[in-house]
């Protein structure tokens, strides 16, 4: 499955490069580019390969011991709304787990994990206000339940920033509630993530910063499991014959987790080829 989500992803980067890339690019400097694909509401469309490698923490027997990966596909895609954008962003996961058997053996569960959609209709205004808001939908088509959480989620997300030459700073919170059945020996979801963005130019492509995604977890509506991870990173954006690609990379380091087991260091890097749409 991995395999075939990065040969569609070539395969969309091939075939959609890159009008962009011959036209807009001989306009627009290198930093403008980063610029733009440091904007969650821009009308600049990508895709981007995301993955994480974490090694695990927790009071668990053996979870120091433990790692997990992830590889997500996430094409973005905006469409002009009047004086709005609309960016739809769907998330296309797989995923390495560890879980302890019947026989309290660690295992890897691997294999895809629940896709994602969100929208969000905002815009970044003359000086350099950035806002949004929009849904969010999470549809259980993980291929393991170790994998995902079998039941539809909805929810909101909400944007805020401010973007300006030297960067980009800002937040971007989003909810889900669990609908409909709910297996049995499990909650209804009521998960909640918060990402945080800062970026900074450094010139010629070059920009420093990160995006953690903190989240929360609102287990029976009492306990709450907090996950959060402080990062930082570079990032690049560069030609590639006509085409401008953003590569990043980041450390992670995760400040609280769950007390049994969660995520305690790692690493997380994006490719983001930008692409032309006919629209």
């Amino acid at each position: 499955m991995t395999k075939k989500i990065v040969s569609l992803c070539l395969i969309m980067t091939g075939l959609g490069l890159s009008s962009h890339g011959q036209s807009d690019s001989k306009k627009k400097s290198i930093d403008q580019i980063a610029q733009e694909l440091s904007n969650p509401v821009s009308l600049t469309a990508s895709l981007v390969l995301q993955g994480n490698y974490n090694l695990w923490g927790g009071s668990l027997e053996g979870a120091g011991d433990q790692t997990s990966s992830s590889l997500i596909f996430l094409p973005t895609l905006p469409f002009k709304l009047g004086k709005y954008n609309l960016t739809v962003r769907p998330s296309f996961p797989t995923a390495a787990a560890p879980y302890l058997d019947e026989q309290g053996e660690w295992e890897l569960q691997r294999g895809f994990g629940d896709i994602a959609v969100m929208g969000i209709v905002g815009r970044a205004t003359k000086t350099g206000l950035l806002y949004g808001i929009g849904p969010t939908v999470i549809a259980p088509t993980a291929s393991s339940p170790r994998l995902g959480k079998e039941q539809w989620q909805v929810g909101p997300v909400v944007l805020a920033g401010i973007l300006k030459k030297w960067g980009v700073l800002g937040v971007l919170w989003q909810h889900w509630w669990g609908v409909g059945n709910v297996p049995e020996g499990q909650n209804q979801v009521n998960i909640g993530t918060t990402q945080f963005f800062y970026w900074f130019s450094l010139q010629k492509g070059w920009q420093i910063g990160g995006s953690p995604i903190a989240t929360a977890n609102y287990i029976n509506g009492v306990d709450t499991d907090f996950s959060i991870p402080l990062n930082i990173g570079l990032a690049k954006t560069l030609m590639v014959g006509n085409t401008p690609i953003k590569a990043t990379v980041q450390g992670q380091y995760f400040a609280t987790r769950p007390d049994q087991i969660g995520p305690s260091w790692g690493v997380f890097f994006q490719i983001t080829p930008v692409i032309n749409v006919p629209w």
